[in-house]
């Protein structure tokens, strides 16, 4: 794990929030304190859809380009949030291909997911990076390169 703080908050947010940067990521959730508490869980009801046929191609989570301008919707004002906390997770096609560029000695599938924690208090931004895997392994490649990859491409 490794906790990025973000110095240029306005810059970071528009990417967040505006731009396609993290479209492809699954949201975890979403806890947003303005004047109101907002919790969101970005895990999808499966039980709203009427057929195993629309079910087949819906993914556990919802992806963050899909629900983005929503939040978006609640944070923009004429004041900051009070905080928010904000869980991406990268989405299975991308974690496969992490692992298989990088020569990873594990299989992708027991990986459980590669998350960036996107923190905003008392004026501060931070991102902190997870790692969680369904076996127990004492190496830590995954885990460095993921670091790597967050702080590269999406800091």
């Amino acid at each position: 794990m490794k906790n990025y703080e973000i110095e240029d908050i306005k810059t970071y947010m528009n990417e967040l929030l505006v731009n396609d940067k993290y479209d492809s990521f699954y949201l975890y959730e979403i806890r947003l304190k303005t004047s109101l508490d907002y919790y969101i869980s970005g895990k999808i009801n499966k039980e709203f859809f009427d057929t195993d046929d629309e079910m087949a191609d819906v993914e556990d989570y919802v992806n963050w380009g899909e629900v983005k301008q929503t939040i978006f919707d609640l944070i923009k004002g004429k004041r900051l949030p009070i905080s928010f906390k904000i869980i991406l997770m990268f989405n299975r096609d991308n974690i496969e291909r992490l692992v298989e560029m990088n020569n990873i000695p594990i299989n992708p599938e027991d990986v459980s997911n590669l998350s960036m924690n996107i923190y905003y208090e008392g004026g501060k931004l931070l991102v902190p990076t997870g790692t969680s895997l369904k076996v127990f392994t004492l190496d830590k490649t995954l885990e460095h390169i993921w670091d790597d990859t967050v702080g590269k491409y999406y800091i």
